[in-house]
C-alpha cells in the first residue's frame, strides 16, 4: 500500500528544472562536450558499440578524464544505444551481457538490487555515481531514460573515488542536448506492465550555445510476479550553456517515483547443514504477504562548472545534491526446510538519506626536459545524513509460515506507522589527490597517484547504545606502468588500494544487527591488455585482489575475520565476421578463498562467488530487409557456493536470451520496433541473494516490446 506520507516538493522540481569514434581516432578528453553532444545519436548494434568502446571517454575520479585505452584498469562501458535495443530496466538487464558481473536481486525483489563484480559486492552508498558524483543508491534502480552511458570500473577504485567497497563503481552519465529532436516511445513488458516515454531536446542561442534536454516516463502495471505490481514516475532535466569561450555549465536534475508491490525476497537460509536445498520453483513466484511494498523516491540535483585557464590547464568545479526517501514493508524470509517451509516476518520501515558533495579539481600538462607530465590535483568533501523512525519501526516476527511447493493465504497486513522521522547518524568524508600520468617516450607511460581520505561516523543519541563514534583515515596510493606500442593497444600492469567507510551497517536478519563494522582495506594488482583492429577488439586481464573477510557465524552474527583473496582471470573479445553478422563474448574464471581466518572456513570458498561465467552473442543485419537485425545469446553462470561453510552449492545453469529490432520511416518519421526475450526457455533456477548465503528465486521468462518514435 502507498504511503500518502512521502512527499518531495514538485514546485521546488519545476524550479530547479527553470563516442563512438572510428578504430583508429581515439577521442579528445572532454572539453569537446558541446560538439560531441550536438552529433545524433546513431543506432547501431550492441556487438558494434563494443568494437568501438576502448575509445569511449571515461570519468575515472581522481584519473581524470580518459578513453578506456588510456584507463589502466579494467572498464566496461554500456551505451545508450546498448541499453535501448536490450531495453534495460534494471542492473540485472544492465549487466546481463557482463562476465563479470553477478546480480544480487532483480526486477521486484526487496531490498533493492545491488550487483557483484568479480565476486566483492559493491555497496550502497558510495559505489554508485552520477557524473562521477556520489549518490544513495539503496533503491538499487535508477531511471536508465535518463542516461546516455554507464560505466563500471571493476576491483579496488579507493583512489579513483574514494570510500568504496573493493568491488568496483558504477558511473552514470546523464544525457545532454541535442539539436531539436522529440522522441517519444510506448512500451509492454511481462505481464502486463505498459510505460510511456517523452524524449525531448533543443539547443538555442545564436551559436546554439544552450542546450536543454528532458525526459518524462510513467510505467505502470501487473508485473510477473503473482499479484505484484509497479508504478513508476521519472523526470529529468539536463542543462548545459557555453558561457564563454572558456567557461563551460552544466546542470542535471533527475526525479524518481519508484513503488512495487508484492514483491519476493530473498530467503536467509535457516537449513541444518545435513538438509539439502529444495527443489527449485517457478520465477512467478511471490512469497510476499498482500500489503507489502518497497516505495523509493530519489532525487538528484548536479551542477558542475568548467573553466579552460589556456590551451593546457583547466579547473572544475562540481556539487550535487541527492536525497533517497524509502517507505517499506518488508518480508523477512527464511528457509527452514528442504520440504520448502519458510517462516515470514514483516518489516515496516522509514528512512531518508540525504547527500551533499562538493569536489573542486584542476588538470593540466607540462613537460620537464623530454618528459611530459598530465596532471591532475582536487579535493572532495561529502555529507550522508540519515533519518529513521526508529524507534517506531516494526517488526512482526513469525508473522505465518508459507511453503515454496504449497502457497498459504496469509492475512494482509496494513502499515500504521507514520513518517516520524529522527536523524540517525552521519556520515563526513574528505578527501585530497594528486595524479600524475608521466609520458617517458611516446610507447612507455606512469601513473602515480596518491589519496588521502578522512571519514567520521557521528549517531545519534538513540543509537549511541551500540553505535560508537567513529573517525578514521587512510591513504590510498596507486601506480601504473603502461607500455603502448602502437595507437590502438594498451600492455598494462597496476597496483591499487581501496579504503571501505562506516556507512554501511549489520542488516536486520542478523543477531547483531545495526552494529557498525569498523572499515576495511583492500589491495589490488592487476595486468592487463587492451588492443583493437580493423573490425576487432580484445581486452583481457589477470587480477589479484586482498580484502577483509566478513562472515556470518553458527548463531547468526555478522563479523570480520582474516582475508578473502580474489584471484581470476578476464576475457572479452567483438569480432565483425562480416558486413551483417558480428560476435561478442566476455569470459571470468574466478577462484575466491578465505586466508589468515577462523579455522572453519579457512581455506573455503567464498560465499556468494561463482567459480565462472561466461556470455556470448551474435549479431544480424539482414540485406533483405533492411531495417531488420536480430540478436541471440547466452550466459553461462558457473556453480557457485552459498555460505562460507560451502554446505551448499548451487549449481551451474544457463541462460538465453534473443531480440529483434526493426528501422523504417512513416511519414518522413524514423519509427522502431524492438523486441526482447530473456530466460528464453523459462529455465527455473536458484541464484544468490547476497554476499552471506541468502538465496533467491531466479526469474521466470520475461519478454518487452517498445515501438519509438521521432516525431
Amino acid at each position: 500500500m502507498k504511503n500518502n506520507g512521502l512527499n518531495f516538493s514538485k514546485n521546488k522540481l519545476a524550479a530547479l528544472c527553470a563516442c563512438a569514434l572510428s578504430l583508429n581516432s581515439y577521442a579528445e578528453t572532454a572539453e569537446d562536450d558541446v560538439e560531441q553532444h550536438n552529433n545524433d545519436i546513431e543506432s547501431i548494434s550492441v556487438v558494434g558499440h563494443k568494437l568501438t568502446e576502448l575509445s569511449a571517454g571515461n570519468n575515472g575520479g581522481a584519473l581524470g578524464n580518459k578513453t578506456l585505452l588510456e584507463t589502466p584498469f579494467s572498464v566496461d562501458v554500456i551505451s545508450l544505444e546498448d541499453m535501448e535495443i536490450r531495453q534495460v530496466n534494471t542492473l540485472d538487464s544492465l549487466f546481463s551481457r557482463e562476465a563479470s558481473v553477478s546480480v544480487d536481486g532483480s526486477a521486484y525483489s526487496t531490498f533493492g538490487s545491488t550487483i557483484r563484480v568479480r565476486g566483492l559486492p559493491l555497496d550502497y552508498t558510495n559505489s554508485f555515481k552520477i557524473n562521477g558524483m556520489s549518490i544513495n543508491n539503496f533503491s538499487g534502480e535508477l531511471p536508465y531514460e535518463a542516461f546516455e552511458q554507464v560505466t563500471l570500473l571493476k576491483g579496488a577504485s579507493g583512489f579513483m573515488y574514494g570510500m568504496a567497497a573493493p568491488g568496483g563503481v558504477v558511473n552514470y552519465v546523464t544525457k545532454k542536448a541535442k539539436e531539436d529532436q522529440l522522441i517519444v516511445d510506448f512500451g509492454l513488458r511481462s505481464d502486463s506492465v505498459f510505460s510511456g516515454h517523452v524524449d525531448a531536446s533543443t539547443r538555442i542561442g545564436e551559436y546554439d550555445e544552450y542546450g536543454i534536454r528532458v525526459n518524462l516516463v510513467k510505467e505502470e502495471g501487473d508485473t510477473y510476479l503473482e499479484n505484484g505490481t509497479i508504478d513508476r514516475e521519472t523526470a529529468s532535466l539536463a542543462f548545459d550553456a557555453q558561457l564563454t569561450d572558456s567557461l563551460y555549465w552544466t546542470v542535471d536534475v533527475i526525479y524518481s517515483d519508484r513503488l512495487t508491490e508484492n514483491s519476493w525476497t530473498t530467503m536467509s537460509n535457516n537449513l541444518d547443514s545435513s538438509e539439502s536445498l529444495p527443489d527449485t520453483v517457478s520465477g512467478t513466484r511471490s512469497i510476499a504477504p498482500e500489503g507489502t511494498f518497497d516505495d523509493y523516491k530519489n532525487i538528484v540535483a548536479l551542477t558542475s562548472l568548467n573553466w579552460d585557464i589556456d590551451e593546457t590547464w583547466s579547473v572544475r568545479f562540481e556539487y550535487d545534491y541527492s536525497k533517497n526517501e524509502t517507505r517499506w514493508v518488508k518480508t523477512l524470509a527464511y528457509l527452514e526446510s528442504s520440504t520448502g517451509d519458510i517462516d515470514i516476518a514483516l518489516y515496516d520501515q522509514y528512512f531518508d538519506v540525504n547527500y551533499d558533495q562538493v569536489q573542486v579539481q584542476a588538470n593540466g600538462e607540462f613537460d620537464t626536459g623530454s618528459i611530459s607530465h598530465s596532471l591532475l590535483v582536487g579535493a572532495s568533501y561529502q555529507k550522508s545524513t540519515t533519518y529513521r523512525n526508529d524507534p517506531d519501526r516494526k517488526v512482526t516476527w513469525g508473522y505465518g509460515t508459507d511453503n515454496l511447493y504449497d502457497p498459504v493465504d496469509l492475512p494482509a497486513y496494513n502499515s500504521t506507522l507514520e513518517d516520524n522521522l529522527s536523524l540517525a547518524w552521519t556520515d563526513k568524508q574528505e578527501s585530497f589527490y594528486v595524479s600524475d600520468f608521466i609520458s617517458l617516450t611516446d610507447e612507455w607511460e606512469v601513473l602515480l597517484g596518491i589519496r588521502g581520505t578522512q571519514i567520521e561516523h557521528t549517531p545519534s543519541e538513540y543509537f549511541s547504545s551500540y553505535q560508537a563514534y567513529n573517525e578514521d583515515s587512510a591513504v590510498t596510493p596507486t601506480a601504473a606502468l603502461m607500455y603502448k606500442p602502437d595507437t590502438n593497444t594498451t600492455y598494462y600492469v597496476s597496483y591499487v588500494e581501496s579504503f571501505e567507510g562506516t556507512t554501511s551497517y549489520v542488516g536486520e536478519t542478523y543477531a547483531n544487527a545495526d552494529e557498525l563494522l569498523p572499515p576495511l582495506e583492500s589491495l589490488q594488482y592487476e595486468l592487463g591488455v587492451k588492443t583493437a583492429g580493423d573490425g576487432w577488439s580484445m581486452t583481457s586481464a589477470l587480477f589479484r585482489i586482498e580484502r577483509g573477510a566478513t562472515l556470518v557465524t553458527d548463531d547468526n552474527y555478522l563479523i570480520q575475520d582474516g582475508l578473502s583473496i580474489y584471484q581470476g582471470f578476464e576475457f572479452s573479445a567483438a569480432w565483425e565476421v562480416t558486413d551483417n553478422l558480428s560476435l561478442y563474448g566476455d569470459l571470468m574464471l574466478l577462484d575466491a578463498t578465505y586466508d589468515k581466518t577462523n579455522s572453519a572456513v579457512e581455506g573455503n570458498d567464498v560465499a556468494g562467488t561463482p567459480n565462472e561465467q561466461i556470455t556470448i552473442q551474435t549479431n544480424y543485419d539482414f540485406d533483405a530487409i533492411p531495417g531488420l537485425a536480430v540478436n541471440l545469446g547466452a550466459k553461462h553462470f558457473g556453480k557457485t557456493t552459498l555460505d562460507s561453510n560451502n554446505n551448499w552449492e548451487l549449481p551451474a545453469y544457463n541462460l538465453f536470451y534473443a531480440g529483434a529490432s526493426y528501422n523504417t520511416t512513416l511519414y518522413d518519421k524514423s519509427l522502431t520496433i524492438i523486441g526482447s526475450v530473456d530466460n528464453l526457455f523459462d529455465k527455473e533456477f536458484w541464484a544468490v541473494g547476497d554476499a552471506y548465503g541468502a538465496l533467491r528465486i531466479g526469474e521466470p521468462r520475461t519478454f518487452a516490446v517498445k515501438v519509438k518514435m521521432s516525431i
